[in-house]
């Protein structure tokens, strides 16, 4: 759960770049008594229900994440939507928000000139590219073929997601019956209650780096398509 992909996705999108879960809503999960609730996902272990709710997740084939994560007095943000190789949304680092398209193997991003000056790039080619949607070249493609569904979910079980430890109680989140897999240092992950679909809902991290990321949209796909005319960015300088 540390770090929930975050830094991760962020990391991704400045390799993309060539350099080296909106704020999430102030509906949580209150804590309450375990009550029966007489689903099996319930009276899963804390790791069993982190893993079922992963698996539902990745299975969805599609699913908008929002998020933000706080570390060293920096902030990122993410609001994305990700469904099978695609993805289309904005991250927000130290107040920049860059917009990013990924479709057909090919990556597309949308930027402030302050953003391409960060990577060493002259200002009068950042100037250019100032607003504009960006073609990436082909290796920043590949590197954000990993911004998928799929790669999301291997982020968090690869930080330690699905091996976490935990009480498990029952509650309600918006109006809908919930899991709540609560953690020694109050960090939470909230799975809906249901065996079929055990989606993952709400994560909090209330660790050394505070994060917060709400999922929704399961198995909902919208059109991501190529902007037009972009600038491509293999003809720049040349």
């Amino acid at each position: 759960m540390r770090r929930l992909a975050l830094a991760g996705a962020a990391a991704l999108l400045l390799a993309g770049c060539g350099g080296s879960d909106e704020s999430a809503s102030d509906s949580s999960a209150a804590a309450s008594s375990s009550s029966e609730s007489g689903s099996e996902l319930s009276r899963m272990e804390a790791a069993e229900v982190v893993d079922a709710s992963f698996t539902a997740l990745e299975e969805s084939g599609a699913a908008r994440v929002v998020g933000s994560i706080e570390e060293n007095g920096s902030v990122q943000e993410l609001d994305l939507q990700l469904q099978g190789d695609d993805v289309s949304g904005s991250i927000t680092m130290d107040g920049v928000a860059v917009q990013l398209i990924s479709v057909g193997g090919q990556a597309y991003v949308q930027a402030p000139a302050d953003f391409w000056s960060s990577f060493g790039m002259p200002a009068e080619f950042a100037g250019q590219l100032e607003g504009q949607w960006v073609l990436m070249p082909p290796e920043a493609a590949e590197s954000f073929s990993t911004l998928t569904l799929s790669g999301l979910v291997q982020e968090l079980r690869a930080s330690g997601g699905d091996s976490v430890k935990g009480e498990v109680t029952t509650d309600e989140l918006d109006g809908e019956k919930v899991v709540v897999v609560t953690q020694e240092d109050g960090s939470t992950f909230t799975a809906r209650d249901d065996d079929a679909e055990p989606f993952p809902l709400l994560i909090e991290d209330k660790g050394d780096a505070p994060a917060t990321v709400e999922f929704s949209g399961f198995g909902e796909p919208t059109q991501i398509a190529a902007p037009p005319n972009p600038f491509d960015l293999n003809t720049l300088g040349g």
